[in-house]
């Protein structure tokens, strides 16, 4: 049972203090292994058989296909993998196409449709106009995709050429999603973009006047040298050009980036301390809000109605996805998987038939409840009613205290069993969602299991 000292060490910082710069003195992240248990290597051949041939569950499902490839590491990524080497490139498009076509007829795939497909990476339009072209009809002609589909391609301005718009719009291609990450010049190039702000704009700009595909434009918000002057422009630039949707995300300094030993070496600038952090999600959050952009996630704002960012909202709703492409992850039902990040076994295992499997596993009787928070939280509303019924249990009187200390404290609002964020409560939103999974582990699960991670 949660006691009030369980609940206390959740609590967030007294009334009265910012609740952007000083609710909390860490961001937690949300383990994406939490409760799930991994296989032994020798046992996932035999379960990736059993699951494909069950037929798929009821509801919404995805497909994410991996291309591992760009065209330059730049320096806060931690996906980086392989640079691309034309040959390189058409072996593997190759590979991801008859790993499609193998898996399309099983009987997990076939039959129900999949409603948003993500090409991701990596950078997939480091790929040529024609391996683009391929990859989206394969997808397009051997998937059961739903007639309106989602269907992105992820994208850098550098090497993004009209040929390969072009040939993604015309083998379906319907959304665009491309990391721009700041329009500053030099901070883009301090990062590793090679393009100015004005070659910036230009690309983004001819992408937008196709008119054919929502486009949408990812920024972030932490980077060094980064002001809140310069977040202000890079904020107003994006609205100028007028996208389809806009994400902006706070930089999540890995410890292994070139960027993070570059800062711990001194050579390059500290990256602004957490207290000033969420003044820059403030203003990019209140200065979409006065435009009248929807806000449809935490991290995510939509000016039209084309975009509708339907994969990364089913994805934190537990939908399963299928997984094809090197480093590529998926999921049925109770069993995730992770595809080998090793472009030599990967190739090895396809030309043999089988699922490059680098690991596999197993999710705990309590993935559902976890699923239901992060997705409440992450659009800002949890229905707590829902969480009682789904657990069998009056959870509600056990999160009172708490959200009641966390409504003082200006993250949220707390009336007949809804929860509702506030922009800060948005902001440390990882926070709330880790402390609800915390919990929810000390009141439901085994004791040896609360509050723990596997890694």
């Amino acid at each position: 049972m949660a006691s009030s000292e369980d609940l206390a060490r959740y609590f967030a910082a007294g009334t009265g203090l910012d609740p952007f710069g000083e609710a909390f003195s860490r961001r937690h992240a949300v383990m994406p292994f939490r409760g799930k248990k991994r296989l032994p290597p020798e046992e996932m051949q035999d379960v990736w058989l059993q699951v494909q041939s069950q037929p798929g569950r009821p509801g919404k499902r995805l497909a994410y296909i991996h291309i591992p490839f760009c065209a330059n590491h730049c320096l806060f990524c931690g996906f980086y993998k392989n640079a691309y080497v034309p040959q390189t490139g058409a072996d593997y498009v190759e590979l991801v196409i008859e790993e499609i076509r193998r898996e399309a007829q099983s009987n997990a795939v076939h039959g129900k449709p999949i409603h948003a497909v993500y090409f991701g990476g990596g950078t997939p339009t480091a790929l040529n106009a024609g391996e683009l072209s391929r990859l989206i009809t394969t997808v397009r002609t051997e998937l059961p995709l739903a007639p309106d589909c989602e269907i992105t391609v992820e994208g850098r301005i550098i090497h993004f050429t009209p040929d390969k718009i072009d040939a993604c719009l015309e083998a379906g291609a319907n959304r665009f999603s491309i990391g721009v990450q700041t329009f500053d010049t030099d901070v883009r190039k301090r990062q590793g973009r090679r393009s100015s702000r004005e070659e910036a704009v230009r690309f983004l700009e001819y992408l937008r006047d196709q008119d054919r595909a929502a486009l949408v434009i990812d920024l972030i918000y932490g980077l060094p040298g980064q002001t809140l002057d310069i977040w202000q422009r890079d904020l107003e630039t994006a609205a100028d050009i007028a996208p389809d949707g806009l994400d902006l995300y706070g930089l999540n300094l890995i410890p292994t980036t070139p960027l993070a030993k570059a800062i711990a070496a001194g050579k390059f600038p500290a990256t602004p301390e957490l207290n000033r952090i969420g003044a820059f999600y403030r203003a990019g959050a209140e200065f979409f809000r006065r435009r009248n952009w929807r806000q449809i996630s935490n991290n995510h704002w939509a000016r039209t109605t084309r975009e509708r960012n339907l994969y990364n909202l089913l994805i934190k709703e537990g939908a399963d996805c299928v997984a094809f492409g090197s480093g590529a992850g998926g999921s049925f039902g109770a069993v995730g998987y992770g595809l080998n990040g090793d472009l030599a076994l990967y190739g090895e295992d396809v030309r043999a038939g089988r699922k490059s499997l680098g690991m596999m596993t197993v999710s705990d009787e309590l993935s559902a409840l976890r699923t239901l928070v992060t997705a409440g939280f992450e659009v800002g509303h949890l229905d707590l009613g829902r969480l009682d019924r789904s657990s069998g249990q009056a959870m509600t009187p056990v999160f009172e205290p708490l959200l009641h200390q966390w409504q003082g404290a200006g993250l949220l609002s707390f009336a007949d069993g809804i929860v509702d964020l506030t922009l800060a409560g948005r902001f440390w939103y990882s926070n709330l969602v880790s402390a609800f999974h915390d919990i929810l582990s000390l009141e439901l699960g085994r004791p040896e299991n609360a509050a723990r991670a596997i890694s």
